[in-house]
């Protein structure tokens, strides 16, 4: 069995960003939360709002932090009553229900106890077949209330919050609404490898899945990239790739795609979305196709057969 956790930064190895470093007029500062590095660049007459995007950052790393027994997740995960969240917590939960509705299930941010089942958080191994058929089941009959009137949020079952799939696509959004209200010209961040330009044109390299090379390139303005892939966090058994994006329908990874990219207006719906054509291969491609016209979508097939949606076969060019 051979295990590989690959590190969290990404500017080499999962994307090449042109332009993305410093110049005479911008400034570039390094955060750390969300288990990785988030680098956002700003006009230089901007720098000032480098102290309020890292207080966001330690903020909503501190309250999504699931193994943080502080942490406003823990507390839902472990509560049997209704808990009073704040204003951020309920609004990611609200649209990560909206993505679980418009995706069928395939994204679904209750899926935790199948991940740790599979040992992703720790030490992954290949469970039981028993064992995942219990907990798919488990998962399924599992619901998550939301309660508008008064921000509780109560979880009906065994399933568990894990914002993974979502939380960094939401943090760039959040830093973007920053940038709107202070009249911020042009920035540009990188959340793990999740892409967001504001203001701007930038050329964003797409990487080979099995490669350290380059698929081709987009151009983005004012719009997220986001990658989901299953060289991230895998593990090899009987000469089989298990990566940690799973159906949760089924309790496996699927195999449909090596990677997919995504890009939106929002970052956290390119989050959503890329997450959930992993989990749910080409089933959960034409779900998605269907729900968010219009949206640009990249899958990496077996033997580098490339996929690429209408609105994405426009800006896409290859090496």
């Amino acid at each position: 069995m051979k295990y590989k956790k690959t590190l969290l930064i990404f500017l080499f190895f999962a994307f090449l960003f042109l332009g993305f470093f410093p110049r005479n007029r911008e400034e570039t500062k390094v955060f750390f939360g969300f288990d990785t590095w988030i680098e956002v660049e700003l006009p230089r007459n901007n720098a000032t709002l480098f102290s309020q995007i890292s207080s966001l950052v330690a903020h909503l790393d501190q309250l999504w932090n699931r193994f943080s027994p502080s942490s406003i997740i823990f507390k839902i995960n472990h509560s049997p009553l209704p808990l009073l969240v704040d204003e951020d917590t309920f609004q990611i939960l609200e649209v990560a229900q909206e993505g679980r509705e418009k995706t069928q299930g395939f994204f679904n941010v209750l899926i935790t106890p199948l991940v740790d089942l599979w040992g992703f958080s720790t030490q992954p191994s290949l469970p039981q077949e028993e064992e995942i058929e219990k907990m798919v089941e488990k998962i399924n009959n599992s619901k998550l209330f939301l309660s508008k009137e008064d921000n509780k949020v109560l979880i009906e079952g065994e399933g568990e919050i894990d914002l993974g799939g979502i939380g960094k696509g939401y943090l760039i959004d959040k830093i973007v609404s920053i940038l709107q209200k202070e009249k911020v010209s042009q920035a540009l961040i990188n959340a793990g490898g999740e892409v967001f330009a504001w203001g701007k044109q930038v050329k964003v390299g797409i990487r080979h899945p099995r490669q350290e090379k380059l698929l081709g390139y987009v151009v983005i303005e004012n719009e997220a990239v986001s990658t989901s892939g299953d060289y991230y966090r895998f593990f090899e058994e009987g000469g089989i790739r298990y990566h940690h994006i799973l159906n949760p329908f089924t309790g496996y990874p699927e195999r449909d795609f090596q990677s997919v990219t995504v890009i939106s207006k929002s970052a956290t719906f390119a989050d959503i979305i890329s997450t959930a054509i992993m989990a749910g291969g080409k089933e959960a491609l034409v779900i998605v196709e269907k729900n968010f016209p219009g949206i640009k979508i990249l899958g990496v097939e077996e033997g580098n057969k490339i996929y690429l949606s209408s609105s994405m076969k426009k800006i896409f060019v290859s090496e």
